[in-house]
């Protein structure tokens, strides 16, 4: 009997519980949103991986990266990647990225290592695990219109039909904006269109990894 007017409790519970979540939810988005600044947020100097991980806000780093460039010379290479910890949502995007985002063949070992661009440079996957030898989640890659500020970015796209993914492209609608800021160091702003697309944004920083050299 106080099990089942346990359960009853809990059901009757819900209706309220649910609506709050889902508020909580839209206030974080909101939050993560507004934490990009303003388009004339004052540029950072940016010259490497220490630079971007000691900015001091999201704004900085947007801003960094609304002053980059279109990356040179990017196809054929291999790239370490590294979350930013900037943002109301970093601690959930993290979460996202390093467990949920993995393929199944990553096993235990689902943390997100880097990205990998095919030799043509219109195609690539990203590599999970310890040692990134694990790939999946593929994207097109094209110069594209930035839907944060309608320059030229290169645009990962999960969705396409030819190398994305059926779940994180065509059903959450996965979307990179790369640029870069300095040579060899490019900022990245992650985005699914089903939780408020580009400006609901992650910030994210990818190293070239040389030939012969072990990864970090």
């Amino acid at each position: 009997l106080a099990q089942a007017n346990h359960k009853r409790r809990a059901a009757q519970a819900m209706p309220a519980i649910l609506p709050a979540a889902l508020g909580t939810l839209a206030l974080l988005i909101a939050t993560n949103i507004a934490q990009n600044g303003s388009a004339d947020h004052a540029v950072p100097r940016v010259k490497s991986l220490e630079c971007a991980r000691a900015l001091a806000s999201k704004a900085d780093f947007v801003a960094a990266w609304r002053a980059g460039a279109m990356p040179s010379c990017y196809g054929g290479n291999k790239y370490q990647g590294y979350l930013i910890s900037l943002g109301v949502l970093a601690p959930v995007t993290a979460f996202i990225t390093n467990v949920l985002f993995a393929p199944s063949a990553a096993g235990l070992s689902r943390a997100w290592h880097g990205k990998s661009f095919a030799a043509d440079g219109k195609s690539g996957t990203n590599r999970f695990g310890r040692s990134g030898k694990v790939v999946g989640r593929g994207f097109c890659a094209s110069v594209g219109q930035s839907f944060i500020d309608d320059c030229d970015a290169l645009v990962l796209d999960y969705s396409c039909a030819a190398h994305g993914d059926a779940l994180w492209g065509q059903t959450l609608f996965m979307r990179d904006e790369l640029r870069e800021v300095a040579p060899g160091v490019l900022f990245g702003l992650g985005s699914m269109g089903a939780t408020g697309g580009m400006w609901n944004c992650t910030p994210f920083v990818l190293i070239p990894v040389e030939e012969g050299k072990d990864e970090a």
